[in-house]
């Protein structure tokens, strides 16, 4: 199929640029891509919504709208983010909107632990990003006497967004920057407590001196934050993330970072422990990796290029394009 019509589903106005990112990977693929938002857009649908009457595809003016650009756009292939199942009536709406064996597939990017009661298993195929989501989702497409077509896809990372440079010196500290939520800050107390050094920026950070640090970062700050650290701190959510990797762990290498991550069970499948990423049990063992990296600069420059190297060869969001357009169109 020369240039594949592929329809990309999801939230529009998130924070996270996921949905943006997913569409750009498409297109450098060569396929020709629709976004359809899920959240209330029109005034229909916010009335709708205020009305109680549900909210994303629960809402039926979202799903009338929704359907009615399927149908226009007729497309080969369907993608649902951060679905595992949805309304009956989404599910019909959209079936009858495009061509009678038209994929429809969705790529969680959150940990589930159940599937809600209202949705039913209405995709051809689920990637899941992390490990955790397996028994969930088998059970859930058991319980509808389906069986479940379920292939890992890890996150990825838009290297536009997070470019790579070097830095004209390096702060010899660990960086955070993110959400300092009151879960983090017990963290990063128990960090500071085995004697590492550490900056904090973005929301709640509590850096009262230097107050520009306690807000939302463009992504091109951050990077220049990663990059000019002697390694970032990366802490999943909790309940976002158990077994497998956020964003952070593949926008860190590829800005030209030293990511660290907590030893969990998926993270081999996408980096060398020690070589590509900083993998840690607990914060005495972070602190000595640390200590490693400060003593040993060629250590460092050696992480930071083969980190860089596999991010760009392995976990781009048109790597990640193209391997959904293999398993469904090529």
């Amino acid at each position: 199929m020369s240039q594949p019509r592929v329809a990309i589903l999801g939230k529009s106005r998130s924070i996270l640029t996921w949905f943006d990112d997913t569409l750009d990977g498409f297109r450098q693929q060569g396929c020709e891509v629709a976004a359809v938002s899920f959240q209330a857009d029109t005034p229909a649908e916010r009335i709708s919504q205020k009305r109680g009457e549900g909210k994303e595809l629960h809402n039926p003016e979202v799903v009338r709208r929704s359907a009615a650009e399927l149908a226009a756009f007729s497309p080969d292939l369907v993608l649902v983010l951060n679905k595992a199942g949805v309304p009956e009536p989404a599910a019909e709406a959209w079936k009858k909107a495009v061509r009678p064996g038209v994929p429809v597939v969705g790529w969680l990017c959150d940990c589930i632990n159940r599937v809600p009661q209202q949705q039913i298993p209405a995709f051809d195929g689920v990637y899941y990003f992390d490990s955790h989501c397996i028994p969930v989702l088998e059970q859930f497409y058991a319980a509808h006497d389906r069986p479940a077509w379920l292939k890992y896809l890890p996150l990825a990372v838009n290297p536009a967004r997070y470019p790579f440079r070097k830095p004209a010196k390096t702060v010899p500290k660990l960086v955070f920057a993110g959400k300092c939520s009151p879960h983090r800050h017990k963290i990063f107390a128990e960090m500071r407590s085995v004697g590492i050094a550490l900056d904090l920026y973005g929301p709640g950070s509590r850096n009262w001196l230097r107050p520009w640090r306690n807000r939302r970062l463009s992504s091109e700050t951050i990077a220049e934050l990663y990059r000019a650290h002697v390694a970032v701190l990366n802490l999943p959510q909790p309940g976002n993330t158990e077994r497998g990797l956020n964003l952070r762990a593949f926008e860190i290498p590829a800005a030209g970072g030293i990511g660290t991550y907590p030893d969990v069970p998926d993270l081999p499948l996408c980096f060398l422990p020690g070589k590509e990423i900083i993998v840690y049990k607990n914060a005495a063992d972070l602190a000595a990796r640390l200590a490693d990296l400060r003593a040993d600069p060629a250590l460092a420059a050696a992480i930071i290029e083969a980190g860089h190297a596999r991010v760009l060869r392995d976990h781009t969001f048109a790597k990640r394009a193209e391997t959904v357009l293999a398993d469904w169109l090529r």
